[in-house]
């Protein structure tokens, strides 16, 4: 009888997961196992400048990455210096009507 009040439970717990969905509702998102790193890793921190001091190093850390890809773009030939200092004048929002 136990094992069909689980496979009933869980039924139920996925219906009622399913209408929310269908409502609007979102659930949590799963985190993935590296996000989970990072997690475990700021766990203990508790001060605002320690942080400040990772949310930096996350900071430099992607920001390397993207210049990194530009480098290797100008070294393909596929992106040039002027091609990039063209896009000091370039205005790219939304225009909005009001």
């Amino acid at each position: 009888m136990s094992i069909k009040y689980e496979i009933d439970n869980n039924k139920e717990s996925q219906m009622a997961a399913e209408s929310a969905v269908a409502y609007g509702a979102h659930s949590a998102p799963a985190f993935s196992s590296y996000q989970m790193q990072i997690l475990d890793s700021i766990a203990n921190v508790h001060d605002e400048n320690e942080m400040r001091e990772i949310r930096d190093l996350i900071a430099d850390y992607f920001s390397n990455k993207a210049l990194d890809a530009m480098d290797r773009l100008c070294d393909e030939g596929k992106l040039s210096d002027a091609e990039i200092e063209s896009w000091h004048s370039e205005h790219l929002r939304t225009p909005y009507n009001y």
